[in-house]
């Protein structure tokens, strides 16, 4: 889906690019996850699991591509300047009838740009595409150690419904779960 770019205002008043991104943006967006992976452990994967080769980039352009080719899909990102700093996904659980009505998202924000109300504003363009895009039902995963996000979570609806124990394990050894939650749209 290809929405207008818009320009968005953080809480310390300085202002950003919120842009539903395709193709063009795949490398910026492998730069982005790399980052945001090296930078935490509440991402599903490692910074160097990340790969930004000319085949992770081109394997990127497709997926962006079925995103953007798609009504009911998004990939939405805050820049600053040319740089991916926030960024949500809304995808499709299943396409087949029972399941339709389900999406899910994703949501990750550089390490240097939290505090700045990103994550909520995100969060509130992601409920607002779904809910236009038919979708009656959101869900996401998220660690049960990151604390923060749950609080973010919570307080745009969402209630966890199940927990899976020890859905990750850190290359240290560290189990930790998985806590879906769910909002109704």
């Amino acid at each position: 889906m290809i929405l207008d770019s818009t320009t968005i205002t953080s809480k310390t008043g300085k202002e950003f690019r919120l842009v539903s991104i395709g193709p063009d943006n795949a490398g910026q967006f492998l730069d982005f996850m790399h980052q945001v992976s090296c930078d935490t452990h509440f991402m599903s994967r490692y910074g160097d699991e990340v790969k930004l080769d000319e085949a992770a980039i081109q394997a990127e352009k497709e997926r962006q591509k079925t995103l953007q080719d798609s009504d009911i899909q998004g990939m939405f990102s805050i820049f600053d300047g040319n740089r991916i700093i926030g960024n949500i996904a809304v995808r499709q659980v299943c396409c087949h009838r029972k399941t339709a009505h389900r999406c899910s998202i994703g949501l990750g924000i550089r390490k240097e740009y939290h505090g700045l109300g990103l994550g909520s504003i995100l969060m509130d363009y992601a409920i607002n595409f779904a809910k236009e895009a038919g979708y009656k039902s959101m869900e996401l995963g998220v660690l049960s150690d990151n604390i923060i996000a749950q609080g973010l979570y919570k307080k745009m609806g969402f209630t966890e419904w199940g927990r899976l124990p020890e859905a990750f394990i850190l290359d240290d050894g560290t189990p930790i779960d998985e806590i879906t939650m769910y909002r109704k749209l």
